[in-house]
């Protein structure tokens, strides 16, 4: 919905109250018949509906005036149309002799009105306050039209002819000037010099709308006088347009966001944390029909584009410092990191409220005192890091930061959000309406393609985050969990497709822990252990789910009943465990039937998982398999290639950071030694790296193999506990091999 800011056009529409106003002087205008003309002010600041008055005026003349059968004459003179001074006199009389002349008992005075129209046409009007006067030339030539007359008439004597026919004809003309004050200030004197000497003619009402302070201030300027008491010699009547109050800006306001955000589901509605945002930042920012209306509209164009995909509150409170404070706007959109997320926990001091409070400060200041906390308060309400530094009005007395809720309802202070509040796209980002839409619609058929469509754009994170921050929303609408169950299988079946976008990021969230994140996210909705473990056990049982992933769920468990941790052995309630132990050997049996057919198959696929979970295995007190696993690594090292498989399973990659974040591979020799004899693997891959069968082997596990060469090299270096890239180029370097692919050196 929007509204072009455009006034109204009829009483029906108003919403102001304003009808009775203008029904009174639409009587007072009908009322006046005198010989003089009589000039009517009506006042209000600029954006405050005068516009809209005169609309509902002339309507109400054209009502009254419907069974006469003479009607007013009405004329509706836009000044602001026409360049100077002299094009708004003879526009002015033009279009008078137009109004005329539609009506058959006046075309003589319309044609009166032309021929004195084409007279200013030979003329030079002095400026009102100079010395020659309103009316200061006569006619230099015969003016279109008036080739009957007199060759040198006056303007006076055209005046005058005209008055006469007004007077017999008794015609009552209305002529209504609005928009007085968007004319520069010679302009405006123009106008009143027009209303008051040229075209005073008799029973002629003339309406002018203005902003009283900027005609007054203008007048004053140009006739170097008292502009307020030139007015009161031109305006015999004046009338203030009614002040709208605030609960009727409100009302309106109201009225025209309701229009806009109809169909926002309750739940994605905080309506206290509106309230706050509306009368500690928005109310006041409200002083105008157009201050609203320039919101709404706004409102209304960015929610036409983002709807459903981002937080309403959020969209309204940002889109309040677009309008008011745009050069506000304009800076934050830079800012993401700054102001999204909350500050760190960890830290012992506060240098980083620090730098964010200047940074805060450098942004908003310049701002008078009141706009200052009004933007204030908005920002606080949308940054959880400006209501703390800030302390305003309802600081740590409402908004707490709530991780789950701002991926949720895709709020502002979300990084992954962010961007989306100072655009009309997406940005290639998550779509909201997008994880809504699998979550609680999609067939279960179409749930792999959908999320694989997720993970190719890198959003799969962003996903998880959101389906876990829909948890409880999906458990209220899925009571028997059967959903969830669906869901749970299909994210499983297709993680080892799914890519960490965060991978490269120094400080990120383990792969792992998501998994992890996910499945006891779906488990805690059940209540009862008997539903939790249906739905794990189906998971086990499920061929499409990956050994790793199991292996990884079950430890989960394993942690849990403190089996196989030593001295790290915690204490639990029942009420704690999300399996019971009974439950938990039923998987454990399960999944080690997994791997036994592995490994008996030889299959390679998941070596790195069955290496990282070798003291499992061990644990298991099953002889056979134990036996069974020391087998498949010696087969496994039977050849070069196998050899730098299992080499890449022991070594570890990760970021280092520094003045930068560096790949780093970690190096064990010691753990490493568990499964391999140290110099002969050297010795072995030293010769491969040579060989032709090296360069087909994956670029990941080429780099593996040179970081584990490159840091026995230098394994007795002071403190050398891993490998960088720049260890392995100079050790590739040395060696004349040749790594395809290689990122640029650090």
């Amino acid at each position: 919905m929007f509204n072009a800011d455009s006034p109204i056009t009829t009483e029906k529409d108003d919403l102001l109250n304003r009808d009775t106003f203008a029904k009174q002087l639409a009587k007072a205008i009908m009322s006046y018949n005198q010989l003089s003309s009589f000039n009517i002010g009506l006042y209000g600041e600029w954006g405050s509906g005068k516009t809209s008055v005169i609309n509902m005026v002339e309507e109400n003349i054209i009502s009254l005036t419907s069974e006469l059968t003479k009607k007013p004459v009405i004329i509706r003179f836009n000044p602001w149309l026409f360049s100077d001074q002299t094009q708004l006199t003879i526009q002015f009389f033009k279009q008078l002799s137009s109004a005329y002349k539609r009506t058959n008992a006046v075309k003589a005075i319309g044609n009166a009105m032309d021929a004195l129209g084409s007279a200013f046409e030979f003329i030079s009007v002095p400026m009102a306050g100079s010395s020659g006067g309103a009316i200061a030339k006569l006619v230099k030539g015969i003016g279109k039209g008036l080739a009957d007359k007199n060759p040198s008439p006056d303007i006076q004597k055209l005046k005058d002819e005209i008055a006469a026919k007004l007077q017999k004809e008794k015609v009552k003309t209305i002529i209504i000037i609005d928009d007085v004050d968007r004319l520069s200030n010679q302009e405006i004197c123009c106008v009143f010099q027009l209303i008051k000497s040229i075209a005073d003619f008799p029973n002629t009402i003339y309406l002018l709308a203005f902003d009283f302070e900027v005609v007054s201030r203008a007048l004053g300027k140009v006739q170097n006088t008292d502009g307020i008491k030139y007015l009161e010699k031109i305006i015999q009547v004046p009338f203030h347009l009614p002040k709208i109050n605030e609960q009727q800006l409100t009302n309106l306001f109201f009225k025209g966001l309701n229009n806009i955000i109809r169909e926002v589901p309750e739940e994605k509605f905080d309506k206290e944390r509106w309230g706050l945002l509306f009368y500690y930042g928005i109310k006041e920012h409200l002083k105008t029909i157009r201050d609203v209306v320039r919101l709404n509209n706004t409102i209304s164009l960015k929610y036409s584009f983002l709807k459903d995909e981002v937080n309403i509150i959020d969209l309204i409170g940002i889109t309040t410092i677009q309008v008011f404070a745009p050069n506000i706007y304009n800076q934050l959109q830079f800012y993401k990191d700054n102001f999204c997320g909350i500050f760190s926990s960890y830290k012992t001091d506060d240098n980083e409220k620090k730098d964010f409070a200047n940074l805060y400060e450098s942004i908003i200041r310049g701002l008078d005192e009141n706009r200052y906390n009004n933007i204030s308060e908005i920002l606080s309400v949308l940054f959880p890091k400006v209501s703390e530094v800030k302390k305003n009005i309802f600081s740590g007395r409402y908004y707490q930061y709530n991780a789950y809720d701002s991926i949720r309802l895709g709020s502002i202070c979300n990084k992954d959000y962010f961007e989306r509040y100072f655009s009309l796209s997406l940005i290639d980002s998550l779509s909201l309406q997008e994880a809504e839409y699998i979550i609680f619609n999609a067939a279960e058929e179409e749930i792999s393609s959908l999320l694989l469509n997720i993970d190719k754009r890198n959003k799969t994170n962003l996903f998880l985050d959101y389906f876990d921050s829909s948890m409880k929303r999906l458990k209220e609408t899925d009571s028997h969990g059967g959903r969830i169950n669906m869901l749970l299988n299909s994210i499983l079946e297709n993680w080892d497709s799914f890519h960490d976008a965060d991978a490269n990021q120094f400080l990120s969230y383990p792969w792992t822990w998501r998994l992890l994140n996910v499945v006891d996210s779906c488990l805690r909705a059940f209540s009862e252990e008997a539903d939790r473990f249906s739905s794990i056990l189906n998971i086990f049982k499920n061929k499409k789910v990956s050994l790793s992933v199991k292996i990884n769920i079950l430890l989960r468990f394993e942690r849990e009943h403190n089996r196989y941790l030593g001295e790290n052995e915690k204490e639990r309630t029942p009420e704690e465990y999300i399996l019971y132990l009974e439950h938990v050997l039923i998987l454990e049996e399960i999944c080690l039937s997994y791997v036994e057919k592995l490994m008996d198959d030889g299959d390679l696929t998941d070596i790195n998982k069955l290496l990282d979970n070798k003291w499992f295995i061990e644990n298991s007190k099953n002889d056979n398999l134990i036996h069974k696993f020391n087998d498949y690594i010696r087969n496994i090292k039977q050849t070069d290639e196998g050899l730098g498989v299992l080499i890449s399973s022991l070594v570890g990659r990760g970021k280092g950071s520094g003045t930068f974040v560096y790949d780093l591979w970690n190096i064990d020799l010691k753990y490493m030694s568990n499964y391999l004899d140290i110099e002969d693997t050297v010795i072995r891959m030293s010769n491969f790296i040579h060989m032709d069968r090296f360069n087909a082997l994956g670029l990941e596990l080429k780099e593996d193999i040179i970081a584990f060469l490159s840091f026995y090299e230098v394994k007795d270096e002071a403190f050398r506990e891993s490998a960088t890239r720049q260890l392995i180029e100079k050790f590739c370097k040395r060696n004349n091999i040749i790594l395809e692919a290689f990122p640029k050196s650090y």
